[in-house]
This record gives C-alpha cells, sequence and structure tokens, in this order.
C-alpha cells in the first residue's frame, strides 16, 4: 500500500508538469478481483497501479504494477495427505506481484463521453507462497513448503471507459487470463511432492486514471 500510494503522488505531481496539456499519456489506480477453478486459488482480489500511451487516437500501449494476496486452497488436499473431510481447512495465504503490458484498440464516439476497448497482452507475475502446517488423523502432522515460482501471463481484455471532466476517467475492465505456471510442493514430514501447473482465470477491475 506504501508504494501504491507513491506511485499516486507521482501521478498527481506530473499532472501538474508542463507537458500535462498534451495529453498522450493517463496513469491511474485500480482494484480488481480474479477468479479461478480452486487449483491453486478460487478468488484473488488486488490491486494496482496503471497507464496508457496513446499511439494514435485508436491505439495505445498499457503498462501496470498489480498485488494480489489469495489463498492457496488446502495445499494437504493438493498433496493427497489423508485429510479427513471433518478436519480443519489449511489454507496459506499467497502473495503475486504482477507486471504486465498489453495493446489495447479503442474505440471512440464523436461528441461521446464514453468509449469501448480491447485488448490483449504478456505479463510476468512472482509469487511468495508460506508454508503450511497442521495435523493429520492419527496423530500425523504435515509441514508443506511450497515453491510458487514465476509464472507468465497471457491475456485478453475489454472493457468501457467514461470521461469525468476534462481529465479524469473511469473504467471497468473485463480480462481473462491463461496462467504457465509451476508451484513445486513438498511435504517435509512424508516427503509427498506434487507441482501444480497452467491454470485459467477471469476477473473484472474498476480503475480511476488522469490524462497529461
Amino acid at each position: 500500500m506504501r508504494v501504491l500510494a507513491s506511485l499516486i503522488g507521482i501521478i498527481m505531481v506530473t499532472a501538474a508538469s508542463p507537458s500535462f496539456a498534451q495529453e498522450r499519456f493517463d496513469a491511474g489506480v485500480r482494484i480488481g478481483l480474479g477468479l479461478a477453478a480452486g487449483v491453486p486459488a478460487n478468488d484473488m482480489p488486488g490491486q494496482g497501479v496503471f497507464g496508457h500511451y496513446r499511439l494514435t487516437d485508436h491505439w495505445a500501449l498499457g503498462l501496470a504494477l498489480d498485488t494480489t494476496e489469495f489463498d492457496f486452497e488446502e495445499p494437504a488436499k493438493r498433496l493427497r495427505l489423508p485429510v479427513g473431510p471433518d478436519d480443519e481447512v489449511v489454507d496459506t495465504k499467497a502473495k503475486a506481484t504482477i507486471v504486465s503490458a498489453w495493446l489495447e484498440r479503442r474505440f471512440p464516439r464523436d461528441r461521446s463521453r464514453g468509449e469501448w476497448f480491447v485488448g490483449s497482452g504478456l505479463g510476468v507475475s512472482s509469487l511468495d507462497v508460506p508454508d503450511a502446517r497442521g495435523s493429520l488423523p492419527g496423530g500425523g502432522s504435515f509441514d508443506i513448503v511450497t515453491d510458487g515460482g514465476t509464472e507468465y501471463l497471457v491475456t485478453a481484455l475489454g472493457g468501457r471507459r467514461y470521461r469525468l471532466g476534462n481529465r479524469w476517467s473511469i473504467e471497468l475492465g473485463l480480462r481473462a487470463e491463461q496462467h504457465f505456471a509451476d508451484w513445486k510442493l513438498e511435504d517435509r514430514v512424508s516427503g509427498a511432492t506434487r507441482t501444480i501447473d497452467d491454470y485459467f482465470a477471469y476477473g473484472a477491475h474498476l480503475g480511476f486514471s488522469i490524462r497529461f
């Protein structure tokens, strides 16, 4: 959150500079929610900063830095350890830092404050997954270490952007993401191992931006 606050401050200072009037750039903040099928996660809320560089009236390049924190669902179950259906569920809180870039096609309309947009891009996600510890039926236990490594993302996106006055905009975006992943799990107690590979996620975000 401190990084996010600092970037907001940079945006505001830049907006007051002489280049503000050129309006080739926009930058802002956004919140979002991603959804997956439960392996490795169900819901992935996040926030970040983003910006665009306008190439023409219809094309722009986008760049974003997002962070998300989500439950890595039931790592003991992923390793097929003998966890009973009535036993306490042990999740662990994973964190991801995502850098992404995309090419965006815009569909502005004359005398309209709104425009549709679609695009596609690539991303890199750095993961931090804490260890998971818990008890097993019969007095046993597990101690699972997870190496999430680095994920690579291919993204398709689209949405609607609406101008608020001369400089500010609000947008609602939808996206679909293919994650190319290689999570490695190991239980230090039993020695059981497993990998979690590619998965699909989709989601939405709400963003506010300023042009300069």
